[in-house]
C-alpha cells in the first residue's frame, strides 16, 4: 500500500489499497504496461542508464496508480480547492496524486529530479540540467475534474535537458493510455497510433485552450480564434492540453494551439505527438515553445497553414501588444 501523504489526511480512504502490482489491463500482446518492457533497474545507481522504454515503464506504473486514485476520488463529493491564480485551480486531489507519482518514480530513479505542477518552485526542477528529470502533471484538467466533467489526465514525461525520452498521457475515465519512448513510435493501449493524413486546414478539426490566466488578452486571443475558426472545419476546447496533444497524435484532431502553457502541460504529449509523426513548434515555427509555453501542434501537413492563420509569430507577446 502506498502511504497517504501526511499533509492530506482526508485522502487516506482514497489511496488505500493501491499497490505497485496494480497494472493497466493486459495489451492484446499479453504484456503488462501495454506491451512495454519490465523495468531493467528498480533503484539505485544501476538505474542511471535506464533506456527510454524502461523509463516509460516507470511512468506507466505511476500513471496507473494515480489513475486509480483519481477515479476513486472522482466518485466522492467535490473536495475543497484553492485558486493559485484566477481560474487556475489546485485541489487536495492534485497534491495527493502528485505525491503518489513522485514516490513511484523516485523508487525507480532515486537520483532523478522532479518538475511537478504542484511543487514547481523546487530548486531541483531545472529542466535545462542534463540530470534525468521527471515532468509531472498529476491532474491535467483540474477544473473539469472538480465539476465532474470526465476529461482529465495524468501526464508524465522523462527528460534529460531538453531531450524528451519517454512520455505517458493516461485518461483514467476513458481508460486510454497514450505512450511513447524516444525512437520507438507512439501507442494507445498498446496499439500503434499515427497522426491524421488530412492536409487541408479547411477540413481539419482543431483544439485550443482559453487564456484563463490572462483574461486581459482575451480580445486579442479572440481575434486569433476567429481567424482560425474561419480557416478550419471546427474547433474544440477540451480543457486538458495533455489530452489535446494525445488526441492529435491519435489522429482524432489535426491540430492544437494555445498560449502560455507550462512544461508539465505539454512535455509528455509533445513527445507522443512527435513519435506519432506530428510536429510541435512555437508560433514562428521554431523550438521556442519549450521556454515560452506558446505551442502549435499538428499532424505536420497543416502546420504552416495553422501558423499562417494564427498570425502571431511572437506568441503571447503579440497578444499582449494588441491588448
Amino acid at each position: 500500500m502506498y502511504p497517504t501523504p501526511s499533509r492530506f489526511p482526508n485522502a487516506i480512504s482514497l489511496t488505500e489499497g493501491l499497490k505497485t502490482s496494480d497494472r493497466l489491463p493486459l495489451s492484446p500482446q499479453g504484456d503488462t504496461f501495454y506491451g512495454m518492457n519490465q523495468l531493467k533497474a528498480d533503484s539505485g545507481d544501476s538505474g542511471r542508464d535506464m533506456d527510454p522504454i524502461s523509463l516509460l515503464a516507470a511512468a506507466e506504473e505511476a500513471a496507473t496508480v494515480c489513475g486509480k486514485f483519481l477515479l476513486e476520488a472522482y466518485e466522492r463529493p467535490k473536495s475543497g480547492y484553492e485558486e493559485k491564480s484566477p481560474g487556475d485551480l489546485v485541489s487536495e486531489v492534485d497534491r495527493s496524486s502528485q505525491s503518489l507519482a513522485q514516490e513511484i518514480l523516485l523508487k525507480h530513479t532515486p537520483y532523478a529530479r522532479i518538475l511537478a505542477e504542484e511543487d514547481a518552485d523546487r530548486p531541483d526542477g531545472d529542466t535545462d540540467s542534463e540530470a534525468l528529470t521527471w515532468i509531472v502533471d498529476p491532474l491535467d484538467g483540474t477544473a473539469n475534474f472538480l465539476h465532474r466533467l470526465p476529461v482529465f489526465a495524468i501526464s508524465i514525461a522523462a527528460a534529460r535537458g531538453r531531450k524528451l525520452l519517454a512520455g505517458v498521457v493516461y485518461s483514467p475515465f476513458t481508460h486510454e493510455c497514450f505512450s511513447a519512448a524516444l525512437g520507438c513510435g507512439a501507442t494507445a493501449n498498446g496499439a500503434p497510433i499515427r497522426v491524421s493524413e488530412e492536409s487541408d486546414l479547411a477540413r481539419s478539426l482543431l483544439a485550443t485552450g482559453w487564456p484563463f490566466r490572462r483574461k486581459e488578452i482575451l480580445a486579442a486571443y479572440l481575434d486569433v480564434f476567429q481567424s482560425i475558426f474561419w480557416a478550419c472545419q471546427g474547433i474544440r476546447r477540451l480543457g486538458a492540453a495533455a489530452i489535446d496533444l494525445a488526441y492529435t497524435a491519435a489522429g482524432r484532431l489535426e491540430g492544437f494551439w494555445e498560449y502560455g502553457l507550462n512544461k508539465w502541460d505539454v512535455a509528455a504529449g509533445a513527445l507522443i505527438l512527435r513519435e506519432a509523426g506530428g510536429v510541435v513548434s512555437d508560433f514562428s515555427g521554431g523550438d521556442g515553445w519549450w521556454d515560452s509555453g506558446d505551442i502549435v501542434a499538428s499532424n505536420g501537413l497543416i502546420h504552416s497553414s495553422l501558423l499562417e492563420a494564427a498570425a502571431t509569430p511572437n506568441g503571447m507577446a503579440d497578444l499582449e501588444a494588441d491588448s
